[in-house]
């Protein structure tokens, strides 16, 4: 059964709320988490009252979320400063949701391959998980002008793609 979650973005200059949803139960399914999609489109709220009528039209149940929306906006300019995990994350997050997005309206992001999965990874444990970095340790990435490349591409399909799905009616049947 998937879990469904408010989820607020700053895209193109706009507050906009996305229903995230993910399916802990799918076992070997492979990723299943995205978006909610209606009739092709990306659903879409402005509000906390649209989340509640999203809720009611789609016949869900909105889990307790962060009001913090997530920047997908100039996100990659992030890749111009000093790498922490705090960037590290927001790379990573944006990169996860807009595959997320991808895979909700059956697009790719076209995010895999030995360049992009480098980065993927340095992103990764650019987070310094305390499950995955040692005690005492801490992993720095550097990423060239050629992987700040990479990761700017696949962020640019990503919004793409959000950009032409998205249904900007918003709640709108």
């Amino acid at each position: 059964m998937k879990t469904s979650y408010p989820h607020w973005i700053q895209f193109q200059g706009q507050r906009l709320g996305l229903v995230w949803q993910t399916d802990d139960e799918a076992g070997d399914e492979g990723d299943t988490d995205g978006v909610l999609v209606s009739k092709g489109q990306i659903v879409c709220a402005r509000t906390q009252e649209d989340f509640l009528k999203l809720a009611q039209q789609h016949n869900i149940t909105l889990e307790a979320a962060n009001e913090e929306p997530q920047n997908l906006d100039g996100i990659e300019e992030l890749l111009q400063l000093p790498a922490s995990d705090d960037t590290c994350a927001q790379l990573l997050n944006a990169w996860n949701l807009l595959g997320d997005i991808a895979r909700s309206v059956n697009a790719s992001l076209d995010d895999r391959g030995p360049e992009a999965d480098k980065c993927y990874d340095k992103l990764f444990y650019g987070n310094n998980l305390p499950s995955i970095t040692p005690p005492g340790e801490h992993y720095s990435p550097y990423f060239d002008d050629h992987e700040q490349r990479v990761i700017t591409e696949i962020l640019d399909r990503g919004r793409v793609i959000l950009n032409s799905r998205l249904d900007r009616r918003a709640t709108t049947p």
